[in-house]
């Protein structure tokens, strides 16, 4: 039997077998190696975060994106091109040692004393511990006023990598945040009429690089914060536009403002038909909803159902979470939850990268001197 087996190749699930690698533990680390950004992301664009705060995690700090820049050659842009950093995760596993086993997980279960991971391809692995490390990629939300139709019509931005097949088309965007300017950005460049449609009066342009330090150390203070504190940060707004996207947008796509979509109806001709809240009607060829996300680990679905109903869930607006104590473990003993799963018991930190170094130091540390 292992020591560990993590769900979740993307940097989580690298540095947390980064750290394994360095204990000593053996590991298995399941799925497709940084299958969401090589694959579900825009490879045109960049991360709005400096790189400063953008490093992977190893034990001793050795294998940072400055070092790869130098010993690859790879220009330490600002903001960084997403298929350097990229590069550079598939280089700090290469350095780290960490072995990939690219294999989807099909289900996760729970074994008399650890855990029980079956593949797509049938292979079983079992180990005293399992830490689910995976993204987004099940949580993308559309709203109620457009659920019902056809995918050829609404979509979620998750998954778009390449928006040519929308050249001549028109095609509204949904939302005020990063994804719905950056889609709104590629649309444009691919040819397509686009509009972009939110609620907020006007952009909110954050104008320069954001630094990513305020969410590292809110990382490490947020679970010790006093329940009031924690609503305080959770109901936040969402964040800014990176500066850089600005004149992407302005000037060449449509804007509007303070409106939000009181009904959507597939008209006569085959083509979707929004009312606005400001009366107007807008006849559109398809929807891009840039809507966020609803973490909800009943959507995990891998995680079998006997299992999900023996975790223990958040209270109150957090029930879609596993309530996870100070080392990121649930209820149940060996089961630990890293990234956008734990972003509610530990703060908005772990949706981003900014949480990685907290989450890898702590679980390998509770791992290693709690055995189970």
């Amino acid at each position: 039997m292992l020591d560990l087996i993590i769900i979740g190749a993307g940097p989580y699930g690298i540095s947390l077998a980064a750290h394994a690698k360095a204990k000593g533990l053996t590991c298995k680390l399941l799925g497709k190696p940084m299958h969401f950004w090589k694959r579900q992301m825009p490879q045109s664009m960049f991360i709005r975060t400096h790189p400063d705060s953008i490093q992977l995690s190893d034990e001793r700090v050795e294998y940072t994106l400055p070092r790869f820049c130098e010993e690859t050659g790879a220009e330490l842009a600002i903001p960084l091109p997403r298929p350097v950093f990229v590069d550079y995760a598939f280089w700090f596993a290469a350095k780290t040692g960490v072995e990939f086993t690219p294999e989807t997980v099909v289900r996760l279960d729970s074994e008399a004393g650890g855990y029980d991971a079956v593949t797509e391809t049938g292979q079983r692995y079992r180990a005293k511990n399992a830490i689910v490390a995976t993204g987004l990629q099940h949580y993308a939300h559309i709203p109620d006023v457009l659920a019902g139709i056809s995918s050829s019509l609404v979509s979620h931005t998750f998954g778009y990598t390449d928006f040519q097949p929308f050249a001549g088309k028109k095609v509204a965007v949904l939302g005020s945040g990063q994804s719905a300017w950056e889609a709104a950005a590629l649309l444009h460049r691919a040819g397509s009429d686009t509009e972009l449609i939110y609620r907020r009066e006007t952009p909110n342009y954050r104008e320069a690089v954001t630094t990513g330090k305020e969410l590292i150390d809110l990382a490490s203070a947020f679970y010790d914060l006093p329940p009031d504190k924690k609503r305080e940060r959770r109901s936040q707004p969402p964040g800014s536009v990176a500066h850089f996207l600005r004149p992407y947008v302005e000037g060449n796509v449509r804007e509007t403002g303070n409106v939000s979509i009181e009904s959507a109806e597939v008209d006569a001709a085959g083509k979707l038909l929004l009312r606005l809240s400001n009366g107007e009607r807008r006849v559109v060829d398809h929807l891009i909803a840039a809507t966020g996300y609803r973490i909800d680990l009943d959507r995990v679905p891998f995680i079998s159902r006997e299992l999900s109903s023996r975790i223990p869930r958040e209270d109150e607006s957090g029930g879609g979470f596993p309530k996870l104590g100070a080392h990121f473990e649930s209820g149940l003993p060996g089961l630990y939850f890293a990234g956008p799963l734990a972003s509610y018991s530990h703060g908005p930190a772990f949706r981003f990268i900014a949480g990685l170094h907290k989450t890898c130091n702590t679980i390998m540390e509770h791992i290693c001197l709690h055995p189970v």
